[in-house]
């Protein structure tokens, strides 16, 4: 019966702790439309998503949340099953390293499709099977 009333409890107490979060929460960045499309995340400047394939559940969420929790200088970790996404927040003045964000979320069994963060934007190398860095291209100015 105990164990009962404390499983009741745990969502009465995670909703709680997540008003609480949202609260002080850090300033917002613009999301990609397509995951603001599925559901409303807000992200500091300095947090790093990840767009993970087939993640269905609440185990595999948590499969991929420990993996990126052993990436050094990673504090906390949110999933979103519905969009398949993973945000990464790093200890203050820390820039987590792209590559081993990466490598962990393959690790976890999940293939990572695309990374958004402060150093910029990854995505799958077909050839190689591993992240290439996305160059920015320089706006074309009119008569130039």
């Amino acid at each position: 019966m105990s164990c009962l009333r404390k499983l009741t409890a745990l969502p009465i107490l995670l909703t709680l702790v997540m008003v609480t979060t949202a609260a002080n929460a850090a300033p917002s960045v613009v999301v990609p439309e397509k995951v603001v499309a599925k559901t409303k995340l807000k992200m500091a400047p300095t947090d790093t998503l990840i767009y993970v394939g087939d993640m269905h559940c609440g185990h595999c969420a948590k499969k991929i949340a420990s993996k990126l929790y052993a990436v050094k200088g990673v504090v906390k970790v949110r999933t979103d099953v519905k969009a398949d996404i993973a945000i990464i927040t790093p200890q203050k003045k820390k820039t987590l390293d792209p590559l081993a964000l990466w490598s962990a979320a393959n690790a976890s069994g999940f293939p990572a499709l695309k990374l958004v963060g402060p150093t910029g934007t990854y995505v799958v190398d077909a050839d190689k099977k591993t992240a290439k860095k996305v160059e920015k291209t320089a706006a074309k100015t009119p008569g130039a």
